[in-house]
């Protein structure tokens, strides 16, 4: 859909490009003139709508928040399996509830559960960070984690409103769009009925490539009235 919307884009443009360096043709016609300005301003509008849907597609703050989550969640199991040594060391169950996970498990978990099993990893880290010194915990670790975490909560918020306006993007392209063909239709209509300019008017028809709305005459035609 997008690549369909971007061809006809393409066409309005070089709709546009073509009416302009034949202006003298059809100018004094004021009814024709309006319709040109129109399409202007929509083929303006359509090229920011574009711009908009461009700028905010949210695959890459997706992929690398994938990345980086994963990345977290490894340090995080790691602390557990620390925690939990220092539990089965020194016989404390209720610590060893909280922190002995499964790898497989907690890396495959939802979003949800991962950050709130994350969390409850690191206060206990906090809560024995005296107690587990000598298992490689720090205060650093748990800072940076806990910093990180954060982040990663943080950062759904930012990809949906990425996605939003995206979302939004492409309602207005659609729109536009579809203004966009009423008003060439009624430029095929303009220059057909007002125009006499039988180059002109292949010329416009070749472009806008519209089966059944003009038929190109044969130089021997040029000057026979066409019945359409």
């Amino acid at each position: 859909m997008e690549q369909k919307a971007k061809t006809f884009w393409e066409m309005e443009k070089e709709s546009i490009s073509y009416i302009r360096k034949n202006e003298n043709i059809w100018v004094q016609k004021a009814v024709i003139a309006a319709v040109v300005n129109e399409l202007e301003k929509n083929e303006f509008n359509l090229q920011n709508a574009f711009k908009l849907q461009d700028s905010s597609d949210p695959g890459g703050a997706v992929a690398q928040k994938k990345l980086f989550r994963s990345k977290f969640l490894h340090h995080v199991y790691r602390l557990g399996r620390k925690l939990s040594l220092y539990a089965k060391d020194s016989g404390n169950q209720n610590l060893l509830n909280d922190v002995d996970i499964a790898e497989t498990s907690f890396l495959k978990s939802g979003e949800k559960v991962a950050l709130i099993k994350s969390s409850t990893i690191l206060k206990r880290g906090y809560e024995y960070l005296e107690q587990v010194s000598g298992y490689d915990v720090t205060a650093d670790e748990l800072k940076r984690l806990s910093e990180e975490l954060l982040l990663l909560e943080n950062l759904q918020p930012q990809i949906g409103l990425v996605t939003n306006d995206r979302k939004s993007a492409v309602r207005s392209i659609k729109q536009l769009t579809a203004e966009a063909r009423t008003l060439l239709d009624k430029l095929d209509d303009g220059f057909e009925g007002m125009i006499d300019d039988v180059s002109y008017l292949d010329g416009w028809f070749a472009i806008r490539k519209i089966k059944g709305r003009h038929i190109q005459k044969k130089p021997a035609d040029q000057g026979i009235g066409q019945v359409n």
